[in-house]
């Protein structure tokens, strides 16, 4: 799976929706605090969230003011903030192997993407996640034994600053139906279903931005903004 800035944010919804599963209540204040302990050991950065209300009747909810902080070495306050995310499960299925999810839908993301003499923030943040739920980690997906069906994913407004010189405004991005075929994906197909649409709405902005030439008079070359902006 090729690396994104952006595959952070959906690993950490994901995260909100396993705290969910693993403390097997509905309280937001148990998923907020799960989030938040959870959170920082995957990332290496900091990870605070101001709300969290989930509904076991309906399986409606929201999360509110969440934050990515960035890990050590990097100058931006922030990697992403996502301050209004909703979700809709399906109650009848939070006790099966296979969760369906009806909706995840993530409003007006701002991203910081800032890049480094070894890579870029989120590169750091990716390589911290794969190492926690890798062999030595503290959780693995297998260890979970839980899968999901997402009907519909929309990430709609997405903002990315790059480098403080650059900024993009994403087309709104739906999927739908992510791992209905297989019976269920783990989270990190879901990441990589996520990653490789984005990565190809990311490349084309750049490529528009790059055509037109210039942000307040500097000009981004499109071998730089593609190649670096998107780790290959």
């Amino acid at each position: 799976m090729k690396k994104s800035y952006i595959a952070a944010l959906f690993l950490l919804v994901v995260a909100a929706l396993a705290a969910y599963l693993w403390f097997n209540n509905p309280l937001g204040a148990l998923i907020k605090a799960g989030i938040e302990t959870f959170g920082p050991d995957m990332t290496q950065a900091q990870v605070r969230i101001s709300k969290v209300t989930l509904s076991p009747t309906d399986g409606r909810g929201a999360l509110s003011g969440l934050l990515l902080g960035n890990p050590k070495g990097f100058k931006t306050p922030h990697a992403l903030k996502a301050n209004h995310i909703e979700v809709m499960i399906e109650p009848a299925t939070l006790a099966d192997d296979v969760v369906l999810i009806h909706k995840i839908l993530i409003d007006a993301p701002e991203i910081s993407y800032e890049k480094g003499d070894n890579g870029s923030n989120f590169d750091a943040i990716q390589h911290n996640v794969e190492q926690y739920l890798g062999a030595g980690g503290k959780k693995s997906e297998s260890g979970s034994g839980r899968k999901m069906i997402i009907e519909s994913l929309v990430i709609r407004g997405a903002k990315v600053n790059y480098n403080g010189m650059l900024d993009l405004s994403l087309p709104d991005i739906e999927l739908h139906n992510i791992g209905k075929k297989s019976g269920g994906a783990t989270s990190a197909q879901v990441v990589a279903a996520i990653v490789a649409k984005l990565n190809a709405e990311l490349a084309i902005a750049l490529a528009k931005s790059a055509a037109i030439g210039a942000v307040g008079g500097v000009a981004i070359g499109v071998g730089m903004g593609i190649k670096s902006l998107l780790g290959k």
